[in-house]
């Protein structure tokens, strides 16, 4: 999250996926994408961070979206 904070300092919101299924995004709206696959319990560790206010889950389909608050995008953005 980081890293993709650090390339692309305005996109806010992720989605959740596996690499088996297909997803169509917006050009228009550029997102981040977080897969099952290379994150060990993926949903566990985003409702922590649902839990500590650092993301809001958006979801609006069938796929979980979520949005990174400010706070916790200007903390992905310190320097390490």
């Amino acid at each position: 999250m980081r890293n993709d904070i650090g390339s692309e300092p305005f996109i806010r919101e992720f989605v959740i996926l596996s690499k088996n299924w297909s997803y169509n995004s917006d050009p228009k709206n550029p997102i981040f994408s977080y897969y099952f696959e290379d994150h060990d319990k993926l949903k566990s560790m985003l409702k922590l961070m649902e839990n500590y206010g650092a993301i809001i889950e958006t979801t609006h389909n069938n796929t979980d979206r979520f949005e990174f608050t400010e706070d916790f995008a200007e903390y992905l953005q310190l320097p390490v």
